[in-house]
């Protein structure tokens, strides 16, 4: 579901992976072998030679300009710095693109590349080609939100991803945090330079973002918040069990609690102070259509996101359909689970019967996590069945950060390392219990974990037949739509237990079918906020917190929304007519391993594997 490079949920497996299109095939920097990058797909002709050597020069440019990416990946090089987010970083981003355009377009020749490697041409150019699209729209972008950003990425990268295994480590992590001043000056920049550009958030969007730069500086050594602020936590808890006398500890700790308060503080105050100041003149909850060439800008992340040429309309008169389509099977599911009245009357029932809810505690928080590990352990041992390729990589669940809880939404992935040191991990946002009823777990569960972006991420990073780029790409109508597609999987896999497991498969559907009305609603019809909650209250079993969590979403990340229901149904309708196709020689084995061996793809480029791969099949050898 996922920008924010060190928050390193799906968003933020985005944003990195958008900063090297073009990993390396041949280890062409010094430590991929031990951050557990392998060599990738043989070259086998010399035009194909010619291709991975670019991929490897692009991608040791990229991957040496996002020291974020290094550390996500498992290398210590620039182990104490960050991303540069200035504009001239973004220039120069810009301008790389655009020369690996032209090298790809002016020296190599499609034709004469082998077939593999002609596929990982087209992904390379459709990936340039896409981001080149985004960059006039640099300041339309809400890379500064209550849902993304780097004011997220830093404490998420020092918490979840910076390793400290020895004393250099440790006083790398002091030397991030001491760095984090420069980059919120960044953010403040940039932000200074979008509203001069006429660009603003959603009113709303502001005070969530206060309410997680509050929660980012609570905690010792800072004033309010109780115990241990988090950053400090982390670092005292990942120094505890090094082989460091106790004097060496203390004075670790003592620099890192400096930097904090000369440094890291200071600049979130000044965050803090600028995003008040804005804030205070936006009076609308806009979409973007409101903003300068938003119009432009809209059709460009759909086109993005998507990966496919279609108009907000017709998006939005599909979703129509999908809702009613849905709606019909819930009204079976409703009278079958012998609830008289209204669809309405049975949605209100789901989202506020207690008996659906967990109690709001601590236990109850630990039991859900406990009962997430559970599905997941199932899910896993059922994979067999349905799938050829199984992931090595382990998966685990966690609480979400108090810094992140106000702004994002109810679940998300995290990706493992590719060494496999960091396992995947699963959070759950548990601020209030009342947002996760019990009916939505197995559903939510299998999206995030297995067989949805656990299998299909880990699948990509494991894999050795394509090269390593495509292992770390991010096409949302593929991640997503894979995701999605997985829930409907999952019952023919047998996971789902009870009727209302399948209530929360069909409302979790439901939900990525308004957002096709919705997302389209508010950035190309002018919904305001009101009308989409109406909207989702009126269709879905969400809980009311979690659909204004959603909506408040969709206004700040346009398009992303209307991905997860496209890619899916592309899925499933490639699935049935190779079935179609092949007869008794379809092996749903096979063709889960053809979609997902390929790492993730644009859909056109997808549609034609399986187009190729069913050809292969029904050829007699």
């Amino acid at each position: 579901m996922t920008h924010r490079p060190a928050a390193l949920e799906r968003r933020a497996f985005l944003k990195l992976s958008t900063a090297l299109a073009a990993l390396s095939l041949a280890g062409c920097v010094d430590d991929l072998a031990t951050a557990g990058v392998g060599a990738g797909a043989a070259p086998t002709t010399a035009e194909d030679r010619k291709l991975l050597n670019f991929f490897a020069q692009a991608f040791t440019r990229d991957l040496e300009d996002s020291p974020e990416f290094m550390t996500y990946i498992g290398m210590k090089k620039r182990y104490g710095e960050w991303d540069d987010y200035s504009a001239a970083q973004a220039e120069k981003a810009n301008r790389d693109n655009l020369a690996d355009l032209d090298f790809m377009r002016a020296n190599i020749d499609r034709p004469a590349l082998s077939p593999s490697v002609r596929v990982s041409y087209d992904v390379f150019l459709f990936d340039k080609e896409q981001r080149a699209a985004n960059h006039p729209f640099r300041l339309q972008n809400y890379d500064v939100s209550h849902f993304e950003g780097a004011h997220l990425g830093v404490p998420g990268l020092l918490i979840n991803q910076h390793r400290i295994d020895d004393e250099a480590d440790a006083e790398a992590f002091v030397a991030r945090i001491a760095a984090s001043e420069k980059v919120i000056d960044q953010l403040i920049t940039f932000m200074r330079d979008q509203q001069a550009n006429g660009v603003t958030l959603p009113r709303f969007s502001y005070g969530l973002m206060l309410a997680d730069l509050r929660a980012t500086i609570a905690g010792k050594p800072f004033r309010g918040g109780k115990g241990d602020n988090d950053i400090f936590a982390a670092f005292k808890s990942k120094i505890a069990p090094l082989k460091l006398d106790d004097a060496a500890k203390a004075k670790l700790t003592a620099a890192a609690e400096q930097a904090l308060l000369e440094h890291l503080g200071p600049a979130y105050e000044r965050l803090i102070a600028v995003t008040e100041e804005i804030g205070a003149t936006v009076k609308t909850d806009h979409g973007v259509a409101s903003l300068p060439d938003g119009a432009a800008f809209y059709d460009e992340r759909i086109a993005n996101h998507t990966t496919l040429k279609l108009r907000a309309k017709q998006i939005h008169d599909l979703g129509l359909s999908e809702v009613a389509r849905l709606s019909r099977e819930m009204e079976v599911l409703k009278r079958k689970l012998g609830f008289k009245g209204p669809l309405k009357a049975f949605y209100a029932d789901l989202r506020t019967n207690k008996r659906y809810l967990y109690p709001e505690s601590d236990k109850s928080r630990a039991d859900y996590l406990a009962r997430s590990h559970d599905l997941l352990e199932k899910a896993r041992a059922a994979l067999p069945s349905t799938f050829g390729a199984l992931p090595k990589a382990r998966v685990d669940v966690k609480r979400m950060e108090p810094f992140m809880e106000s702004g994002q939404t109810i679940a998300l992935y995290n990706s493992p390392s590719p060494d496999g040191a960091r396992p995947g991990l699963v959070y759950y946002n548990l601020a209030s219990m009342a947002t996760l009823p019990k009916w939505q777990m197995a559903a939510l569960t299998f999206h995030e974990g297995i067989p949805g972006h656990h299998l299909q991420i880990s699948i990509a990073q494991e894999t050795k037949n394509i090269p390593d780029f495509r292992k770390y790409l991010f096409f949302t109508a593929y991640v997503e739509g894979w995701a999605l597609y997985t829930e409907l999987l999952a019952k023919e896999m047998g996971l789902y237990e009870n009727d209302l497991d399948e209530v929360g498969r069909i409302t979790m559907e439901l939900w990525r079918a308004c957002r096709l009305v919705v997302d389209t609603g508010i950035h190309a019809m002018g919904w305001s906020r009101a009308r989409a909650i109406a909207y989702f209250t009126a269709n879905t079993a969400l809980t009311r917190d979690n659909i204004a969590r959603e909506i408040d979403r969709y206004f700040v990340y346009p398009g992303q929304a209307c991905a997860y229901q496209l890619g899916k149904n592309k899925i499933l309708e490639l699935r049935e007519r190779s079935k179609a196709a092949l007869g008794q020689g379809f092996d749903i084995r096979a063709y889960h391993d053809t979609v997902l061996q390929n790492g993730a793809l644009p859909l056109p480029v997808l549609e034609t594997i399986v187009n190729d791969w069913v050809r292969s099949r029904a050829t007699p050898v």
